[in-house]
């Protein structure tokens, strides 16, 4: 095989300008243009090496989330350590870059120590004794990391998923409260953000073996069985394996964060990767478990992978689903409102993500016209919840206010019979909170707290690439790395409660 040739530069299309407009935006519930923006938060004071790897060892759910580990069979080579070892050896990789390297520095007292004495406090003086005098060498990690820890990843996963929701609910976050908070503008520590990345893999190679065409020499290159491309969203090309992840945080509160799940998604078609869920169904899943757990959840937020689709079942349970707006959505017709009093009829329509009235200018062009939301009400049903906008529609006769569903009705689910698909997609085109609202450029931002998230991954290791082959193997780096993220908030957290 030889080496691929470069591939041309795609033309960019021009975008096509609409035609219709839409008019200013009404100062309403979700805020006003005068609003001043959210001051910033506190700058994140820096936290030493040697400080991640003391809030690691002395976090006690990690001894816990250790139960979940493979035991000692009999078959095969027996573990020279126990299963809380190999897993500060997982999670260690992400503060020291490499499994090399944390090898390395596990051979040395001054950091094995500490794990004895971790050991020691956790597990007894027995527990501890049993323990060589240095760490584990890079080839017991190796095998034990192929053997034991890739057939139990969905244990670990699972496990360790459930642990750091428990630690969220503890620290308040997600925790159901009395307080009456508007539904437009959660409090911080109920919004969950989100998003998925690509990280780097450890070979960038595509083809196990390059021939040159020149002298016939043949190269082997090892190849990350999983990885694939993928566009990203602003349309950027990367090669990798996908990961989703969520997160939770306190307001004005810096190391605060707690990621609550990761799940490894798939980006290639089904038919080459049944085994995982495409980005949208693995988020709803995961979503669905953590309010499971926790009912106090009031958002979540995150890009616009996320469709008309996947918001339905969410808001259904409570939620208020917030993502931006995807592009190339035209306006559409809601429904006629008639005024048996006066007579009047103003045609409803949903653009931009809001209600709007269309109008017919004097050049024949198509003008909608936003129509103000005084509340967005909430109402807990026996099975669905529903979401409202108590809408006010300006008109020379009287002022007239309208109560429309944000959330799928059943007329929605009908299919039209000259179609085949579904009548209307409610939330694919009505939005609970407008993203061009102040309340949405706030949520929104919540949402960019996934991207310092994953940049802090990519700078944990070497080059920014992952240092495991396959998705299996790099989803346990990146289990391994939100342990010792949310060992950090939970000692600076426990730190400041007990101040």
């Amino acid at each position: 095989m030889s080496t691929p040739k470069a591939r041309p530069k795609r033309k960019q299309a021009k975008k096509k300008v609409p035609d219709y407009t839409v008019g200013p935006i009404p100062d309403d519930a979700f805020g006003a243009a005068a609003d001043p923006p959210p001051p910033p938060g506190p700058e994140a004071p820096p936290i030493s090496i040697d400080a991640r790897f003391e809030y690691l060892l002395n976090n006690p759910d990690l001894y816990t989330a250790a139960a979940s580990l493979p035991d000692a069979s009999r078959v095969g080579r027996p573990a020279h350590y126990p299963s809380v070892v190999y897993l500060i050896f997982l999670c260690s990789i992400s503060i020291f870059g490499s499994a090399r390297s944390t090898a390395c520095s596990l051979q040395r007292p001054l950091w094995w120590d500490q794990v004895l004495n971790a050991v020691r406090s956790h597990s007894g003086d027995e527990a501890a004794a049993a323990l060589p005098a240095t760490g584990p060498s890079r080839s017991q990690w190796n095998y034990y990391f192929q053997k034991r820890l890739k057939p139990a990843f969905a244990e670990i996963r699972d496990t360790s998923r459930d642990l750091w929701i428990q630690q969220a609910l503890s620290c308040g976050m997600m925790a159901e409260s009395g307080k009456r908070v508007s539904r437009a503008y959660p409090e911080r520590q109920h919004v969950v953000h989100s998003d998925a990345t690509v990280p780097k893999p450890a070979s960038s190679q595509r083809h196990r073996e390059v021939v040159n065409t020149e002298t016939g020499e043949i190269r082997r290159h090892r190849v990350d069985p999983d990885a694939s491309t993928t566009r990203e969203g602003g349309g950027k090309i990367v090669y990798g394996n996908k990961f989703l992840s969520l997160a939770v945080r306190l307001a004005a509160t810096p190391h605060s964060r707690i990621v609550l799940g990761i799940e490894s998604v798939r980006h290639k078609s089904r038919a080459r990767d049944p085994q995982r869920d495409d980005e949208g169904t693995a988020f709803v899943k995961l979503t669905k478990h953590i309010l499971s757990q926790a009912p106090g959840l009031r958002a979540i937020t995150y890009d616009t992978a996320l469709r008309g689709t996947h918001r339905a079942p969410l808001i259904a349970d409570g939620l208020i689903a917030f993502s931006t707006q995807h592009g190339g959505l035209t306006p559409q017709s809601l429904k006629q409102f008639e005024d048996k009093d006066t007579g009047c009829t103003h045609d409803l329509y949903v653009a931009d993500g809001r209600i709007c009235e269309r109008h017919m200018t004097i050049n024949g062009k198509t003008h909608y016209t936003p129509l103000p939301v005084e509340e967005l009400a909430y109402r807990k049903g026996k099975e669905t919840s529903r979401y409202y906008h108590r809408t006010t529609i300006p008109c020379p006769s009287k002022k007239h206010t309208e109560h429309i569903r944000c959330d799928e009705t059943d007329e929605d689910r009908q299919m039209d019979p000259r179609t085949k698909r579904q009548r209307f997609h409610r939330t694919e085109h009505l939005r609970q909170v407008p993203p061009d609202t102040p309340a949405g450029r706030r949520l929104r931002g919540f949402r960019q707290d996934s991207e310092s998230q994953h940049s802090r991954l990519d700078q944990a290791y070497a080059l920014g690439r992952m240092p495991a082959y396959g998705a299996i193997g790099s989803l346990l780096i990146y289990v391994g790395f939100a342990w010792v993220s949310n060992s950090v908030t939970r000692a600076v957290i426990g730190t400041r409660q007990t101040a």
